[in-house]
């Protein structure tokens, strides 16, 4: 079972100046309950509950100024606002909020007098962008329902008709501001869309909102590019994923789903591999008591090289990638193909090599999420070996697989599970965190799901 999923909300048009060569598409869709989730979770904070007060506060002095006859109102309890969702395809969200003031203030006469006003504010909200290429809620429309007023004078209820009037006629400037708040609050975690996190020591992963968002009855669609770089900002990408894109499935019984082409895979692998962090060097040292990097495992397999190697010595292994490394779906798993070369050494390296042989090593790849970063741990599959070059003259060189294989799930698979420690960050959205567990896959992504 898939216990992980995770929610990204992206959207906005990527500004031509923000145009990079190297992108890989990452997709996302958001229903209204994981937005809703946010909201509330927002709503917990105290610090935009005290920006709620304040606002509600401010709007309160109007009442003062409209006949009323009240005067030095301040708030004695506010109800934590309740907020309900509903998505606007081709728009944005429609707001409710449901709150109770209570107030306490001079009425006629100066006389103590304490208001409590219930009211739904009802608000349209359009998802735009800011000035930055950010995602940002605007409210288009607000509107207001005065569900009670309560007049407390002197123990007793009162009713009077001035100012209900007034509190009708200012209610709009008191409430409204409310949505105004809260969204402003939503917006605050929207602006870390467009975001730059490193890749360990050898990088960083840049996302830039790269479309308009379509927001239909379901979920809201939002795609995104991930750009990584090298340490002096130059983008390496994988050059079989030019135009990567990535369809996610209906969101259905979920918060959100992220998908992740794999070619952000191929392009992280790719930037280890530039300056040499997928290769290694393998001897006997490296491996356990029962090696079988000998020579007489060699010789056993190989006669002739006994010719070249006396018992006593070791040989060295190295492992160099030579190409960018695919990376596939295959069968629902996460396949990784290292196109590279194995050179086997007598044990002084300086010396020339016994035999080269072109290899692919496929792996297999565990994605997993914690803290918000995408971890990889890699198995290996198999290896197919094409004989390359000898000073032994020519041999059948798929009799080494089982060799090779032992020696490289020993020691180079740990070297490559070691480089990918780093994890892929993912996008910072909205404070949701992301679940321990493994990861789905479409045909050519990752897809990680966030539960309602």
């Amino acid at each position: 079972m898939v216990k992980v999923w995770a929610v990204a909300l992206m959207c906005g048009l990527l500004a031509p100046s923000h145009a990079q060569n190297a992108t890989v598409q990452v997709s996302s869709s958001v229903s209204a309950a994981g937005l809703g989730s946010a909201v509330v979770d927002l709503l917990q904070d105290g610090d935009v509950i005290q920006r709620v007060l304040e606002t509600v506060s401010g709007g309160l002095q109007n009442l003062g100024n409209v006949g009323a006859g009240l005067a030095g109102l301040d708030i004695k309890n506010l109800t934590l606002p309740k907020v309900s969702l509903q998505l606007l395809p081709g728009v944005g969200v429609q707001l409710n909020v449901y709150t109770k003031v209570l107030t306490e203030g001079k009425g006629l006469l100066g006389r103590i007098l304490s208001l409590q006003v219930e009211g739904n504010i009802s608000a349209k909200a359009r998802l735009v962008q800011d000035d930055t290429g950010a995602p940002k809620f605007v409210v288009e429309d607000c509107k207001t329902q005065l569900v009670n007023v309560r007049i407390l004078l002197n123990a007793l209820q009162l009713r009077p008709a001035m100012l209900n009037n007034a509190i009708k006629r200012v209610l709009p400037r008191l409430l409204c501001p409310v949505t105004d708040t809260v969204l402003n609050a939503v917006n605050s975690l929207l602006r870390t869309v467009n975001s730059e996190a490193p890749l360990g020591a050898v990088g960083n992963l840049q996302y830039v909102l790269s479309k308009v968002p379509v927001v239909s009855k379901a979920a809201i669609g939002l795609d995104l590019n991930a750009v990584v770089k090298d340490l002096l900002g130059n983008p390496v990408e994988d050059p079989a994923c030019s135009a990567a894109s990535v369809s996610l499935p209906p969101v259905v019984g979920a918060a959100g789903q992220l998908g992740l082409s794999v070619c952000l895979l191929g392009s992280v692998l790719n930037l280890l591999q530039v300056p040499g962090k997928l290769d290694a060097a393998v001897d006997g040292q490296l491996l356990a008591a029962d090696s079988p990097l000998t020579t007489s495992a060699l010789s056993a397999l190989i006669p002739e090289v006994s010719g070249l190697l006396s018992g006593s010595q070791q040989p060295l292994l190295k492992v160099r990638v030579l190409d960018t490394p695919q990376v596939l779906v295959e069968n629902g798993k996460v396949m990784v193909h290292l196109p590279a070369s194995v050179e086997v050494f007598p044990s002084n390296s300086s010396q020339q090599s016994l035999f080269v042989l072109n290899t692919d090593v496929v792996l297999s790849a565990q994605p997993t999420v914690s803290d918000n970063t995408l971890h990889l741990s890699l198995a290996l599959e198999r290896v197919n070996l094409t004989l390359a070059s000898s000073l032994i003259g020519d041999f059948n060189a798929p009799l080494l697989e089982p060799l090779i294989s032992d020696i490289l799930r020993a020691v180079y698979v740990p070297h490559i599970n070691a480089a990918l420690e780093m994890g892929i960050p993912l996008p910072d959205l909205l404070n949701l965190k992301w679940e321990n567990g493994l990861v789905g896959t479409t045909q050519n992504s990752l897809v990680v799901k966030a539960q309602a």
